[in-house]
């Protein structure tokens, strides 16, 4: 028997929607989650903002998020390079001789932005292996 008086919603659970398609390449939530200001609920602890699964859905949803322009990835970056990129939304760090764009990651990293700052367009290997050791980079 069907209840016609209540209907229940249709919409699966805020961790199991499909995918955002209004997801763009940078770091940032799309626009229309904060359209109504007036609505919105008061600023909660960035990391029960962002956290894997949301990671997860910014790199399926992004076209370019390293922000190559369809450049080729090279390999003969020098140390002086790495060290001009070394602001939190334009991150560089070396592990084992490789280098990464973590710029866009660093909202996302369950140890805060912070931790990254004095490793930012420097050789972080010491600190990765740290923290880190179990974490197979290499593939």
């Amino acid at each position: 028997s069907s209840n016609s008086g209540e209907q229940q919603s249709m919409q699966p659970p805020p961790d199991r929607r499909p995918l955002d398609r209004n997801m763009n390449d940078s770091t940032m939530p799309p626009a229309q989650r904060f359209a109504n200001k007036s609505a919105r609920k008061p600023a909660v602890n960035p990391r029960q903002r962002f956290g894997l699964h949301d990671w997860k859905r910014l790199l399926t949803a992004s076209n370019d998020l390293a922000q190559r322009k369809g450049a080729p990835i090279r390999r003969d970056m020098t140390l002086e390079e790495v060290s001009k990129h070394n602001k939190i939304h334009d991150g560089w760090i070396i592990l084992r001789g490789r280098v990464y764009n973590i710029g866009p990651y660093l909202p996302y990293h369950p140890g805060g932005v912070n931790i990254f700052k004095p490793l930012l367009g420097k050789d972080a290997t010491a600190a990765f292996d740290r923290y880190h050791r179990w974490v197979n980079i290499d593939g």
